[in-house]
């Protein structure tokens, strides 16, 4: 079947929920063909396989890999293979991509995956290619891409408080952070050792509205835990996760029989985007491309969706839904992408440190 022609999109039938109880996306009837994806395309076929590297949860792991690999030759019509292989950190994997480009390496991941504060590093030593990706996906719009069109974002997430809906009942449930500090909460919560969401907290409010926020949280807290350890709120350990980083792992969430949710702080609507990149030794360019550009259609993050994170540049996903329910009340959404953190990294970086040692009561 000729790769010219559009593909159908049918998204699954009589509304049924897309994975952990999210809602389900508007049908779209096609994905629009230009002449550059055509050709992207075929030479996508020439590679067959991409290979992928990344850290803890990301788009579901090995699974979500498959998923993708499944609607991407679905869409098109072909018969790659995406092969997944667990990695380090987000950061650790940029340090690596930077180091294996600059060595005239090959990357050890055909695509990138990171959020928003480790692509100024990588942008700046120039070792991501620069990819026309509107000319390949017309549904991709300049904000989902960094100025010199180096990064594609994949989803987004909203810090918040995670809790334990069996610990605590929907009416006291916190809707700002001045509601988490209830006095028979003290020592019952946790944070992160990585202070996630205050620095970009930090950035837009100033350090001398968050800091004093961070030592009262490293009172209230009874532990610290990484983002993803919902076993530890799940078995009653904490009552709840503050900040989060945003994205419950599907096993966990109430719609699936878990005992976690995750809620927006109104004054604390710190994002976290998580962007593609092309390594500029990827050993295959074009089907990265065309990996990445297909998971911003719609039918790509219908299927993301099942693993806690869609973009909310995208229309119709819940992250878009979500963003325009915080627009709608008058609230603030802060949304650093690569190109307006970059002047402010530094800054970031050093109130993300100051809070990881209070936090730490050090």
């Amino acid at each position: 079947m000729s790769t010219r022609r559009k593909c159908r999109i049918a998204l699954i039938a009589g509304g049924a929920m897309l994975g952990a109880g999210l809602s389900t996306l508007p049908a779209l009837a096609e994905i629009k063909h230009t002449p550059q994806l055509d050709q992207l395309i075929k030479a996508a076929e020439a590679e067959k396989v991409l290979n992928v590297v990344w850290g803890g949860t990301s788009l579901g792991e090995a699974k979500g890999a498959k998923d993708i690999e499944a609607g991407l030759n679905r869409a098109f019509h072909t018969h790659f293979t995406v092969n997944f292989t667990p990695g380090p950190s987000m950061p650790q994997m940029a340090t690596r991509v930077i180091q294996e480009v600059k060595a005239g390496q090959k990357s050890s991941t055909d695509l990138f995956l990171g959020i928003e504060v480790s692509l100024p590093g990588m942008i700046a030593a120039g070792v991501l290619e620069q990819v026309p990706w509107s000319e390949y996906f017309p549904n991709i719009t300049p904000e989902m891409q960094t100025q010199n069109h180096e990064a594609l974002l994949a989803y987004t997430l909203f810090n918040g408080m995670s809790y334990n809906t069996r610990l605590i009942p929907e009416k006291d449930v916190p809707h700002t952070l001045a509601e988490v500090f209830r006095p028979e909460w003290k020592g019952k919560l946790a944070s992160t050792p990585y202070a996630a969401g205050f620095d970009r907290l930090a950035l837009a409010y100033g350090d001398d509205k968050i800091r004093p926020i961070v030592q009262k949280m490293a009172e209230w807290a009874g532990g610290l835990i990484r983002c993803g350890e919902y076993e530890r709120l799940a078995s009653g350990e904490f009552l709840g996760l503050v900040l989060d980083c945003g994205q419950v792992e599907p096993q966990f969430m109430v719609e699936n029989g878990g005992p976690i949710k995750l809620v927006p702080l109104d004054d604390a609507l710190a994002t976290t985007l998580t962007y593609f990149a092309i390594p500029k030794t990827s050993a295959h360019p074009n089907l990265a491309k065309l990996f990445a550009g297909f998971v911003v259609t719609p039918e790509g993050q219908a299927i993301i969706a099942k693993y806690g994170g869609t973009s909310h540049l995208v229309p119709g996903t819940p992250a878009y839904k979500e963003a325009k329910s915080f627009e709608a009340r008058g609230l603030k959404l802060l949304a650093y992408t690569p190109d307006t953190i970059a002047p402010r990294l530094k800054d970031a970086a050093h109130y993300k440190q100051e809070y990881e040692h209070i936090l730490e009561g050090k």
